[in-house]
C-alpha cells in the first residue's frame, strides 16, 4: 500500500487549515474574541462573515445582533435578531434573541413593537417571571399602567420575592395616583433588596409627589449612604433641601456633587477602533481642543509608545497625570499624509453634567441673599451646558436680580414649570409690563404653588408686592362702581384684583363679591367663556380624566370667581384625583360664598372626610 508523501500530507494540512480559517466557526471565534474585549466594532465584520458562510445558523445572527447592539447600532441589531428568530437555533438562545430584539425596539423608541416582542418572549417561556417584569416595565414606558399592573402581578405570582416586579408595580400605581398602593409596593421592593439604590430613590420620588420633602430627604440619605459617589442623588437631595429653605444644606450637597464631577484630564472621550484609541468627542473648552485634537483622530502613540492593542485601562493610565503636566499624542487623521505630534497640557476640568450642580448652588446662594456668589455659579452652569434647564433658570434668576430683565425673561421662557413662570412674570412686572406679567402669573396652576415649597412662595410674595398697586387700583374702581349701583362692573374689577392678590386680600375680595351675589343672585350668571370651560370640564369628568377636568374648571373660576357653585364642583373633582388639600381649599371657599346653602352641612362633611384621607395617607407613608 502506497503511503502519501510528506509533501502531500503538508498540502492536506494546509488545505484543512485554510478551510477552517474560511469557516463560519473560525470567523465566529475571532468575532467572539474581539467581542469579549469590548471591541464591538471590530467583532462585527467577523460575525457578519460567519453569517455569510453559514446563513442558516440562527445563533450566528444573534451574535451579530449583540455586536450591533453594544456598538449602538440598534436598527441593524433589530434586523439581525429578527433574522436569528427566523432560523433554527436552541431554545435558550431563541429567548435571548427575543429579549434583545425587545431591547432594540425599546432603544429605537418603538414601544408598540417592543411590547409585541416581549409578549413573544412570554409565549416562549410563560413561567419566566423576568419576562413579565420587562413587560410591565415596557407598559409603564408606554403609559399603559393597568396593563403594567397586570404584568407585574403575574411576575409576583411566579416569584413572590421579585423586587423588580414590585418596583415596576409601584411606578404604575404612582402614575395612576394610587399612592397607598405605590408606597406599599416600593416598601416591599426595599424589604426584598435593601441595598438597591434605585428603590430608595423611587421612594423619595413618591414623597416628592406628595410635597413631603423631609421624608424624601430621609429616603435619599440612605441612597447616598449606599452610593456616596452617585452625583444624581446628591443633586436631588440638594434640591429637596432648597425646597425646604435649608440653603446651607443645599450648598453642601452641591459642593459634594461638584467635587465628584471635577477631574484632571485632557478633555477627550475615547473609543477603540482598529486596535487603537480614537477620539470620539473632544470637549470644546478642554486642553485637547486647544492643542488641536479633533474628533476622529486616531491616537497611535502616547509619549512615543505605540498604543496598538491597548485596552481602555492601559490607555487611561498613560493619559493620566497631575494638572499642568504634559503628554505627547501622536495622531493619525483622515486625509493627512503623515502622523502628527500634539503636546497637550493636562488641566483640572469639570464634567458637562456638573451644570445642574453649579445651577443648584447658584439658586441656593440667591435665596440665601448672596447674589454676588449666585452669578458666577450660574454663568459656569450655562457655559457647561446652555441647554440645561437648571442652568437656564439659575442664570435667568441671576440676571433678574441684576436688573437685566430682557435677558432674564428670554432665558426663563425656555424653562418649564411654575418656578420659571414666577420669575418670568417678575421680570415683566419689573419693566412695567403688567398685562404680560399678570397673564404669565395666572397661567400657573394654583395647586403647583404649594406653601411647602419655600423658595417658590418667597418668589411669589415678592411678585405680589409688585402687584399691590394694581390690586388696589382695581379694588378702588370696584368700590366706585358699587356706589353707583353698577354691580356687574364692580364684580369685573374685583375679579381682576383677585388674580394678583395675596391670601389676606383675596379673602376680603371674595367676601365683597359673595356679599353682592347673595344680595342679588342674578349677578352670579356665568359669562359664556366661563360656561365653555365648564362644559369642557364636564366632558372630561365623564371620561374619567379628573386632573384635566379640574384645570378646565379653574379656568372658569378665573373668569367668574364670584360663582359659588364652581368652587364646589372643582373641589369634588380634585377629590376624585385624590388632591385632598386642594379639594379642601376649594370647598372652604364655597362655604365662604354660600354659608347658608342647603348643602352646606354636606360640604363640611366632605371636608372632614378628606382631612381623614390625608391623615390615612400620612400613616401609610
Amino acid at each position: 500500500m502506497n503511503k502519501p508523501g510528506i509533501l502531500s500530507i503538508s498540502f492536506l494540512i494546509i488545505a484543512a487549515m485554510n478551510a477552517y480559517a474560511a469557516s463560519s466557526e473560525s470567523q465566529w471565534e475571532k468575532g467572539k474574541e474581539a467581542y469579549d474585549k469590548g471591541e464591538y466594532s471590530k467583532a462585527i465584520p467577523y460575525f457578519k462573515k460567519a453569517t455569510e458562510l453559514d446563513p442558516q445558523r440562527g445563533d450566528l445572527f444573534r451574535w451579530l445582533g449583540n455586536a450591533y447592539y453594544d456598538s449602538g447600532q440598534y436598527e441593524k441589531a433589530v434586523d439581525a435578531y429578527k433574522q436569528a428568530l427566523s432560523l433554527p437555533h436552541n431554545k435558550g438562545n431563541e429567548e435571548e434573541s427575543c429579549r434583545w430584539l425587545t431591547e432594540g425596539y425599546r432603544r429605537l423608541g418603538q414601544l408598540d413593537l417592543a411590547i409585541s416582542s416581549q409578549n413573544n418572549c412570554v409565549e416562549l417561556s410563560p413561567d419566566n417571571p423576568n419576562h413579565f417584569v420587562r413587560l410591565g416595565y415596557l407598559y409603564n414606558l408606554s403609559k399603559q399602567y393597568d396593563e403594567a399592573i397586570t404584568a407585574c402581578k403575574r411576575a409576583i405570582e411566579l416569584h413572590s420575592n421579585n423586587a423588580s416586579a414590585y418596583s415596576n408595580l409601584s411606578w404604575a400605581y404612582r402614575y395612576k395616583k394610587q399612592y397607598d398602593e405605590a408606597f406599599n409596593a416600593i416598601k416591599k421592593a426595599i424589604e426584598i433588596d435593601p441595598a438597591k439604590v434605585l428603590y430608595r430613590r423611587n421612594m423619595a420620588e413618591l414623597f416628592y409627589d406628595k410635597s413631603d420633602y423631609s421624608e424624601a430627604i430621609e429616603a435619599l440619605k440612605k441612597a447616598v449612604e449606599l452610593e456616596p459617589a452617585n452625583v444624581s442623588n446628591l443633586v436631588y437631595i440638594g434640591n429637596l433641601y432648597r425646597l425646604l429653605g435649608k440653603y446651607d444644606d443645599a450648598i453642601a450637597a452641591s459642593n459634594k456633587a461638584i467635587a465628584l464631577q471635577t477631574y484632571t484630564g485632557l478633555g477627550i472621550l475615547l473609543t477603540f477602533e482598529s486596535d487603537h484609541p480614537v477620539a470620539k468627542e473632544v470637549t470644546e473648552t478642554g486642553p485637547a481642543k486647544k492643542a488641536g485634537i479633533e474628533a476622529g483622530d486616531k491616537i497611535i502613540k502616547i509619549n512615543g509608545k505605540s498604543t496598538k492593542g491597548w485596552n481602555s485601562e492601559k490607555t487611561m493610565q498613560s493619559l493620566g497625570g497631575a494638572s499642568g503636566t504634559q503628554v505627547v499624542l501622536t495622531i493619525e487623521r483622515e486625509g493627512a499624509r503623515k502622523s502628527i505630534d500634539k503636546t497637550v497640557a493636562r488641566e483640572t476640568m469639570v464634567n458637562k453634567e456638573a451644570a445642574s450642580s453649579f445651577a443648584l448652588r447658584s439658586i441656593a446662594y440667591r435665596h440665601k441673599g448672596s447674589p454676588e456668589a449666585a452669578l458666577p455659579d450660574a454663568e459656569k452652569a450655562y457655559s457647561l451646558d446652555p441647554a440645561n434647564e437648571w442652568a437656564l433658570y439659575s442664570l435667568g434668576a441671576a440676571y433678574l436680580d441684576r436688573g437685566q430683565y430682557d435677558d432674564a425673561s428670554k432665558l426663563l421662557a425656555q424653562v418649564k414649570g411654575p418656578r420659571a413662570r414666577m420669575l418670568e412674570a417678575t421680570a415683566y412686572a419689573k419693566q412695567g409690563k403688567l398685562d404680560e406679567a399678570v397673564n404669565i402669573y395666572c397661567s400657573i396652576p394654583e395647586e403647583e404653588i404649594t406653601p411647602k415649597n419655600v423658595p417658590l412662595m418667597s418668589d411669589r410674595m415678592a411678585l405680589l408686592q409688585i402687584f399691590k398697586p394694581v390690586v388696589t387700583e382695581h379694588r378702588d374702581k370696584a368700590s366706585s362702581f358699587e356706589e353707583k349701583g353698577q354691580y356687574k362692573e364692580a364684580l369685573s374689577e374685583l375679579s381682576e384684583a383677585l388674580k394678583t392678590a395675596d391670601e389676606a386680600e383675596a379673602q376680603a375680595i371674595r367676601e365683597s363679591m359673595f356679599r353682592m351675589t347673595r344680595e342679588d343672585p342674578s349677578l352670579s350668571e356665568m359669562p359664556e367663556e366661563a360656561r365653555r370651560y365648564v362644559l369642557r370640564g364636564e366632558m372630561l369628568v365623564k371620561e374619567g380624566n379628573f386632573e384635566q377636568a379640574a384645570k378646565e374648571f379653574e379656568k372658569a373660576i378665573r373668569i367668574a370667581p364670584y360663582e359659588a357653585r364652581l368652587y364646589k364642583k372643582t373641589a369634588l373633582i380634585n377629590a376624585e384625583s385624590k388632591k385632598y388639600s386642594e379639594a379642601i381649599r376649594q370647598m372652604k371657599i364655597y362655604l365662604q360664598a354660600a354659608p347658608d346653602a342647603p348643602d352646606a352641612r354636606a360640604a363640611k362633611d366632605e371636608i372632614t372626610k378628606w382631612e381623614f384621607m390625608m391623615e390615612k395617607e400620612k400613616q401609610v407613608t
